[in-house]
């Protein structure tokens, strides 16, 4: 078993390495590191023990993540693999066992079972094997967990290493155990087949573990060590900066923030964060609090803005893309409408991240800034052939000396003077002489060699005239290039003030393009309206080339001066613009990256920019930070030279993820921004909201920010206060008690309750039946803390999802789902109904927060009063407080809801009993044939996995 602890690995042992350890027993094994996985402290005493805390519980959540993979094997995601070769580069038998698979393509594939590319995805979409995934291998589509593990199949997984390549299509893996090596599997039947299954992915972690063990290239702890101990006081002012240094009343970025119309609390929020840069002795990290509705990205915007305008090389990070492309979509827009030139520069701000997965083309004006799409770009724009410098120089000669271009052309396609042809051509004309005189010889044919000749004149003549004609006129020639031209240049011009930094590309290249794309059109204008098509015979006669060229350029219609301002301003855009020295992908990504002043990704993909020779970042920007798991924050935390930070987020609202109960008890899933708060450290906080009626807002206020939760002024306006349906139980905030609602299991072992689904769904029919009269858009968002009642609901009111009116959305999603999201109208299923008063994980405040801070204009709660008014937690306060504002309905009041709480409560009792007799027949109630429904008897389904 591999040990937990740093100090118990060599220097090449990897969390890899530990997972290959795993057989299927020790995945399977909740607690197989119970004893080992400690509590994570508050305070720390040095880095190494402070980075050493993480470990444990790290390996152990990434048991726990594989475990929930292998427990749902039967809906995994698969593909089938055609070939298995070795990778010669880097394959050491017994070690690194590296292998390079190629896919079957199931869309070309007749042979697929079609009930199991349904199970595992889409048909003709099968799951290819991305970077960092787990795979298992088997030579069967597995049912069951057992069927990873047989006597005639042992359990065998892989590491995808790197992602598929492009010229093959061939993705490299790294395997668990040797593997036979095939060419091609045998799909007829010969040979068994061989499937990947997707397990998990680990890449995040893997990313971590590198971080924890201090495998960072060129890592700085100068930061870290800031963190350790709340003695190190994180946001101590400079001794030697000025006590107060107040960038709203500074120059451009002081009007800059000012014209942003951000309240007071925003302000200071950016005025704090940026006045950071001006201090150069000191390492800093500030806490910026961002309540609900508070406007946290608009200022996280304002604050990247400044940072722009001060040139500060600065790495926005978040947990998710999602979080990371909403802040950089923010930021795009914001940078867009200060631009003085269309997208001159998008150049100085990069996007990376993984494509498949982020979904670029769904934020308006993110691929400006991504850095795939800029890298594919510039690899064209830097070409030797075809590129910048070939495209502009070819267009300088074109413009200047078309004739000398066509003339090459025509050498190209095999022109010459004539005479020369038909020197060439007597050469051929004289052997066929030597042919002819032995003919004659034999045969008595007689010419002489001069006859001969002449009469293959004539012959070569038509030769040359066809030649003449297959090849473009002079005026098609110069028509077509120059279009050819004008399309790459228009390409190149907008990808390199687009693209390039702009310390590499000047404002006044960016106008002198604009000015040379006017003349190009111009000049193309003239080429359009050539009255005749014209050859122009083949000359090597200078004197005559000097006199036809006022010629050419006058039947080209090109006015002189138009044409010399043209190649003027070309020939100086030529020596001006800089392309770097590299034209491939890996070198212009380094380039891109190098050379940003702000760069985004998420937390963990931050270990890119430990490459070597790669530009030093001063400050780091974290956003969604209290949701981010602290050993995730370490991998940024070290980049090199980083002097200041920034945490942005809200403690109060939900943290990372954990799978495993053993982790999530170590605090595992705590956030760097929730300890330094535990600590005592001082955090700006954005004070008003924008988002919820006042109605709405009144007690997540009071309850979680200490009624330091203020309504901007517009919530008062009327249009915050309106009724959608008609009824006081339809008020802008209601607590509908289902009093007569079941707790029932459901999807995976979750809690339901299909009474309070049916009230659901009778509320959104009502909604649909408004909108569809009034036309008003509507969204509509239903969260519930359970699963099976997602689902549940997701049944009932999927006729009013797939309304294909963009007016009208509904949207039904787990607490979890909903973090960061809002909607018109939010109705929340609490589901738990018992005598009891138990609640669960409902009782946790930082789901109930999330979950009540998600609705605009109206916020319905559907529960059990009783359970949870007796449940001793928030919920507790919750209905105490809906009772004492009138806010309390009961759903039964209602004649249409209690007529659905009736129908519903009966088509429970119908499924039990149904359920029970089926139980007292199954168990040996004897048939009609004299026989019984024993476990034994063939009437049963045979066993499943």
């Amino acid at each position: 078993m591999s040990k937990t602890s740093r100090e118990d690995h060599d220097d090449e042992s990897s969390l890899l390495d530990i997972v290959f350890s795993w057989n299927l027993k020790d995945v399977l094994n909740d607690n197989l590191y119970k004893h080992k996985v400690g509590k994570i402290p508050e305070t720390f005493n040095s880095v190494k023990e402070y980075m050493n805390s993480f470990i444990p519980s790290l390996i152990e959540e990434t048991r726990s993540d594989m475990c929930s993979g292998l427990k749902g094997v039967s809906r995994a995601r698969f593909c089938e693999i055609k070939t298995v070769e070795m990778d010669t580069e880097f394959f050491k038998p017994s070690k690194n066992l590296f292998y390079l698979l190629t896919l079957v393509n199931t869309s070309d594939n007749d042979d697929v079972d079609k009930d199991d590319v349904e199970e595992g995805g889409e048909i003709g979409k099968s799951y290819e094997p991305m970077l960092g995934d787990v795979i298992a291998f088997t030579p069967i589509r597995p049912k069951c967990i057992d069927d990873l593990n047989s006597p005639k199949n042992f359990y065998h997984i892989g590491y995808v290493v790197r992602p598929k390549r492009a010229y093959d299509n061939v993705i490299p893996i790294l395997s668990s155990k040797l593997m036979e090596t095939k060419n091609e599997y045998d799909r007829s039947g010969g040979v068994k087949k061989l499937y990947a299954v997707h397990l998990m992915n680990i890449l995040t972690n893997v990313r971590i573990w590198k971080a924890l063990n201090s495998q960072l290239e060129d890592a700085d702890m100068s930061i870290i060590e800031k963190v350790l101990r709340p003695d190190t006081k994180i946001g101590r002012k400079c001794q030697i900066c000025p006590s107060e240094i107040n960038v709203i009343g500074t120059s451009s970025i002081g009007n800059m923030i000012q014209s942003q119309n951000l309240n007071e609390s925003q302000e200071d929020a950016v005025s704090s964060c940026v006045s950071m840069t001006k201090c150069h002795h000191n390492s800093t990290i500030n806490l910026v609090w961002g309540p609900p509705g508070t406007g946290k990205t608009k200022t996280v915007a304002c604050i990247l803005f400044s940072l722009l305008k001060l040139r500060v090389r600065t790495l926005t990070c978040a947990p998710t893309n999602t979080a990371v492309m909403a802040v950089a979509s923010r930021l795009h827009s914001l940078v867009k409408d200060s631009l003085e030139h269309e997208s001159y520069g998008f150049g100085d701000i990069v996007l990376f991240g993984n494509s498949s997965r982020m979904k670029v083309d769904s934020y308006l004006g993110l691929k400006d800034i991504f850095l795939e799409n800029r890298v594919n770009n510039l690899v064209k724009c830097f070409a030797p052939l075809g590129g910048w410098k070939h495209s502009i120089e070819s267009m300088i000669q074109l413009i200047k000396e078309p004739k000398k271009l066509y003339k090459l052309y025509q050498k190209a396609e095999g022109l010459m003077p004539f005479k020369d042809f038909v020197k060439q051509e007597n050469s051929t004309v004289e052997f066929q002489y030597s042919l002819y005189t032995i003919r004659n010889w034999l045969f008595g044919d007689s010419k002489t060699l001069k006859e001969f000749v002449n009469m293959k004149y004539s012959d070569i003549a038509e030769k040359y005239h066809s030649l003449i004609e297959s090849i473009m006129t002079f005026d098609q020639f110069v028509k077509k290039k120059y279009r050819e031209l004008k399309g790459k240049l228009e390409f190149c011009m907008q990808t390199l003030y687009t693209h390039m930094p702009t310390s590499f590309i000047q404002i006044s290249d960016v106008r002198r393009m604009t000015r040379a794309f006017g003349l190009l059109r111009s000049l193309e204008s003239s080429l359009n309206h050539v009255p005749y098509r014209k050859t122009l015979n083949y000359s090597d006669d200078d004197d005559e080339e000097e006199n036809e060229e006022k010629e050419i350029l006058d039947y080209l219609g090109w006015p002189s001066l138009e044409r010399e301002l043209c190649v003027g301003i070309l020939t100086s855009l030529s020596q001006s613009v800089f392309i770097p020295g590299t034209n491939d992908k890996h070198g212009i990504e380094k380039f891109c990256l190098s050379n940003a002043c702000l760069i985004f990704c998420t937390a963990s993909s931050s270990v890119k920019l430990f490459t070597k020779g790669m530009t030093q970042l001063k400050f780091l920007v974290v956003d969604e930070a209290a949701q981010l798991k602290e050993c995730e924050s370490t991998v940024p935390l070290q980049l090199p030279g980083l002097r200041h930070c920034v945490l942005i987020g809200d403690e109060k609202q939900l943290p990372a993820l954990v799978k495993s109960k053993i982790a999530e008890k170590t605090e595992f899933g705590r956030s760097l921004f929730e300890r330094l708060v535990i600590l005592g450290n001082e955090k700006h906080m954005l004070n008003i909201q924008y988002r919820m009626s006042p109605s709405i807002s009144l007690f997540p206020s009071e309850e979680f920010y200490e009624g330091k939760l203020s309504d901007a002024p517009i919530l008062s306006n009327l249009s915050y206060n309106k009724k959608i349906l008609e009824g006081e139980i339809y008020g802008s905030y209601s607590f509908i008690n289902v009093a007569k609602g079941r707790e029932q299991i459901g999807l995976g072992h979750s809690t339901k309750n299909t009474v309070e689904a049916a009230v659901i769904s009778e509320i959104v029919g009502n909604l649909h039946k408004e909108f569809v009269r009034t036309k008003k858009k509507t969204s509509i968002g239903i969260i519930s803390p359970y699963n099976a009642q997602v689902y549940e609901i997701q049944e009932k009111v999927k006729n009013y999802t797939s309304v294909s009116d963009p007016d009208f959305s509904l949207s039904v999603r787990s607490v979890d789902g909903f973090q960061g999201g809002e909607e018109d109208i939010i109705i929340i299923s609490t589901v738990r109904a018992n005598g009891a008063g138990k609640i669960g994980f409902l009782s946790n405040r930082q789901r109930t927060n999330v979950a009540l801070t998600r609705a605009r204009y109206c916020l319905w709660i559907v529960g059990n009063g009783s359970t949870l008014f007796n449940s001793e937690s928030i919920w507790s306060k919750l209905v105490l407080d809906a009772k004492k504002r009138n806010c309390f309905h009961n759903a039964s009041e209602d004649k249409k809801l209690g007529q659905v709480i009736d129908d519903a409560l009966f088509e429970i009792e119908l499924l039990e009993e149904s359920a029970s007799t089926f139980k007292k027949l199954s168990l040996g109630s004897k048939s009609e044939f004299g026989g019984s429904y024993s476990r034994k008897s063939s009437w049963n389904r045979p066993r499943k996995c």
